[in-house]
Order: C-alpha cells, then structure tokens, then sequence
C-alpha cells in the first residue's frame, strides 16, 4: 500500500524568516520596480522615442514571455530544489533590473523585457511554492495574504514616491539600478535565512496522495484532470489579468487623458489609495475569518466582493472626479482583501493539489493569469496609446473594459457547485487521511 504524505514538523521561526524573503523580494520585484515602470511609462517613451506600437510591444513583453515558461517552471518546482531555483532567480532579476538602466534603443529594452518575463514565470510559482512548503492549511490563508500585501505595498511607495526618488537621484535609469542592487542584498539575506524543504514533506498536506502520486506524469495529469484548478485559475486570470492590465496604463492615463491632466507626481495618488487598504486587507481579512471561525464562508464573501470591488473601481474612472477617483480604489481595495486572494488559496487547498503539487498547479494558474493580462494589454494598449491626447474618453473606456472583471465571481459560484459534486464532505475525506497518518506513525 502507497504511504500517505507526512508532513514534518516546521519551526515557527523558520517559516516565518523564509516569509520575510519573499516578502522583501515581491515587494521589490513585483511591488515597487513593477509599477514604478508603470508611472514613468509616458516619460520613458518621451525620452526613448518609442511610438505607439513600440510603447505597446514594451509594455506587453513581460507578460508575453511568461506564458510560455510559467508552466514548465511550476512542474519544476514540485521536482527540484525550490531553494536554489529561487537564489538564482534572484541574482538574475537584479542583473535585468541594472541592465535597464543601460539600455539605449528599443530592441535591447525589449529584450530586457522579454528576459524579465520569462524570470517572472519562474519566480511568481517559487514563491506560492514556498509558502505551500512551509505553512499549513490552517495558516495558508494568512501567509498567502502576507505575502500579496507585499505587492501592493511597493506599489504604493512607486505611486507616491517612485517619481520624486527617481528625479532626485539622477533619472528613471538610475532607480532600476537601484532596485537591482536592493535585489542583491536581498539575495544575501535570503542565501542565510531560506531553508530548503522537499514536496513530499510540505506543511500544507494532502487529503488524499501518497508519495507514489508525486511523479511528473502523475503530477501533470491530477491537476489537469482536477476542473476546481481550471476555474480557479480562470477566475484569477479574468480578474488579476485586467488589474494588471489597467495598472499598465493607469497613470498614463491620468497624465494624458484631459478630463484629468495629471501630473506624474500627483497621477500616483489615485491608485496609492488602493495599494495602502489592499495592503493591510490581504493580511486582516484572513485574520478576521479566523478569528471568527468562518474561513467556509469565505469563497461566499469573496463572490460579493468582486462585484462590488469591480462596480466601484469601474465607476471610479467614468466619473472624472479625483476625491471619487480615490474613494472608489480605497473601496475597491478593501474588497480585494477578500476576493483577490481567494482563487489561489482555494485551489492551493484542493485534495489533488495542496503543497506537493503546489508547483504544478501554480504553472497552470499563472499561465492562465499571464494569457488574459497579455490578451487584455494587446486589446486595450493599442486603443489607449493612439487615443487623441485631446479629446477626453481614454478613462472611460478603461472604466468600461473593467467590467469584465465581473466573470469572476460568476466562476467563484460556479467553482462552489462542481466543488460540492465532486467531493461532498471533505471533512470526512481529511479525517480518514489523519487516521492513516495516526496509523502509519503508531507502526514505526
């Protein structure tokens, strides 16, 4: 008979050390350097000459590449050591981050973003990987929010700050050598603090493998075959894809647009409102239903967020208000704390998928997200860079385009159903499970 998977003890600060890492890296990486690119993307094609379908083929690049490596880098994940995979990527994102500020011409920056792109499909599953591998199905949920709040953090800091920190030291080249040498040091922390750990020993165990599932083929076929990570992962991808997607061109649009005129330095602050209460959302919501004891509501909860999230947001960019415009992302933002987060943590907590095939699933849920963000960067990038500067209107479409984010609670509903059908009282299945391992450590 296969033995089942046995988690091994996890000390609480370990765990909580290889956090902080991925923290401080998603943060940097993702967080700050990601949208700082975003809020100096009309200054970066003034001074580098690109036109529209240039701009467009730069701001799409990153996305791009990814969908080609996301799932190849997720299967690896569950095979190989996640802790050297991920110190290489490190040392390799700070290297595009300092070439960046090198470059001279489009197709070395392209290039660059290209590269950048195919880095991000390895390094968004290594660290979901992570926090499967070190935290358990009653702490998944918190770690999970931990780390999302570190993206929007850095966001904020680029919102608010990224421009003016940019222009004091010496230029928008000079800040991604600079965010490549915080990368260094953060690779020198993580070489000391990361501790390596095997699928097959992951905190967030399965209810139903055994060490004989965790092969590459078996790996591949049980999260295909499993319909819970495809609606999951499509939920995210029409909800996260088009936040990605508006990020890209959202302060080029309260720069340039005339019914808002911007500033740079002031264009940040709409979306900062979001960044600060999405921040402490990701991490309080899961607190919040813990603390209450009603984490089985939360797919119910995320379901009505969503709407709500996408209605406000929507609303927000339509009105050319800048007090509403603030109002709708802080909103929004709070909603996100609950709605965001939840496809992966759902998924992640599937009997076929859990910590040891954290990796796999990972791979199909970020092509997945990858796919929709370049479908929707392609489809709207085009129609926002060749808008007339002088005729207001580019808001109003991005408010309308938005609405497709409402697909996602329609899947969240429709995940709840197949959910139910297939496994029925997954209680009883994780209790049978606990019998076995009870057993199974009685022998020895």
């Amino acid at each position: 008979m296969s033995e089942a998977i046995a988690s091994k003890g996890v000390n609480n600060g370990t765990k909580w050390r290889v956090l902080i890492c991925i923290f401080l890296f998603y943060f940097v990486g993702l967080g700050f350097t990601n949208q700082f690119f975003n809020v100096v993307l009309g200054v970066m094609v003034a001074d580098m000459g690109w036109d529209p379908a240039q701009a467009t083929l730069i701001s799409s690049a990153m996305f791009g590449a990814m969908i080609w490596f996301v799932f190849v880098a997720g299967i690896f994940l569950d095979k190989f050591s996640v802790k050297k995979l991920f110190m290489v990527e490190i040392i390799l994102v700070a290297i595009s981050f300092i070439l960046r500020g090198f470059a001279t011409g489009f197709t070395f920056f392209f290039a660059l973003m290209i590269v950048y792109g195919v880095l991000s499909a390895f390094y968004i599953p290594t660290v979901i990987k992570l926090v499967s591998l070190w935290f358990d199905g009653k702490q998944i949920a918190l770690a999970n929010g931990v780390l999302t709040s570190a993206s929007p953090c850095g966001q904020l800091i680029a919102n608010l700050f990224g421009y003016k920190i940019a222009m004091a030291i010496g230029g928008w080249k000079i800040m991604f050598i600079t965010t490549g040498v915080l990368m260094v040091c953060i690779l020198v922390v993580s070489l000391f603090l990361v501790k390596d750990r095997k699928s097959e020993d992951a905190a967030l165990e399965s209810a139903i493998l055994t060490k004989d599932d965790l092969t590459f083929g078996k790996n591949i076929k049980g999260v295909a075959s499993t319909p819970g990570v495809w609606i999951y992962a499509l939920a995210n991808g029409c909800f996260l894809g088009m936040v990605y997607a508006l990020m890209a061109y959202q302060n080029y649009i309260y720069q340039t647009d005339p019914g808002w005129g911007l500033d740079p330095s002031v264009s940040g602050t709409v979306p900062a409102f979001s960044n600060c209460v999405s921040m402490c959302a990701y991490t309080l919501v899961p607190l919040v239903f813990a603390r209450l004891g009603i984490q089985k509501y939360w797919q119910i909860a995320a379901i009505f967020t969503a709407i709500v999230a996408v209605c406000v947001a929507s609303s927000g960019w339509m009105a050319y208000n800048y007090a509403w415009a603030c109002a709708s992302m802080a909103i929004s933002g709070l909603m996100y704390g609950c709605c965001l987060p939840a496809p992966k943590v759902l998924m992640l907590q599937l009997p076929e998928v859990s910590g040891p095939r954290a990796g796999t699933a990972m791979g199909v849920y970020t092509t997945m997200e990858r796919v929709c963000v370049t479908i929707f960067v392609a489809f709207l990038g085009p129609k926002i860079l060749a808008w007339d500067p002088s005729v207001p209107g580019m808001s109003v479409l991005a408010g309308k385009f938005q609405l497709i984010m409402l697909i996602h609670p329609v899947l969240l509903a429709l995940a709840l159903l197949v959910n139910k059908k297939r496994y029925g009282n997954i209680y009883a299945i994780v209790a049978k499970k606990e019998g076995t391992l009870a057993a199974q450590h009685e022998a020895k």
